[in-house]
């Protein structure tokens, strides 16, 4: 099935376990879409199963640049997320 697509993701977080969506589309552009609204995909490099990318996303102490290693299995996501407090796991679901 690929990467391509929408993803409910789980991230535990200093602020506690947040589910943005992740969407990634075919033609190489997407989205984390979280309740503070949508942080465009930068740096995106996709293949069929893998995808890295920066997102600039909102907090409540400002918008910091996270890096994503993501990879897909089926309807399951599994990667990590780089912040400046360091890497973390985390999981996923395909929606869509």
């Amino acid at each position: 099935m690929g990467i391509v697509g929408i993803w409910k993701l789980t991230l535990e977080t200093p602020f506690g376990v947040q589910t943005p969506s992740l969407r990634i589309n075919a033609d190489g552009t997407g989205g984390l879409i979280s309740p503070l609204g949508e942080a465009p995909l930068n740096e995106l490099q996709v293949t069929e199963d893998t995808a890295e990318f920066i997102a600039h996303v909102p907090t409540p102490m400002g918008n910091f640049a996270i890096g994503f290693n993501v990879r897909a299995n089926g309807d399951a996501l599994a990667g990590t997320f780089t912040s400046p407090l360091g890497a973390t796991e985390f999981s996923g679901q395909r929606e869509a």
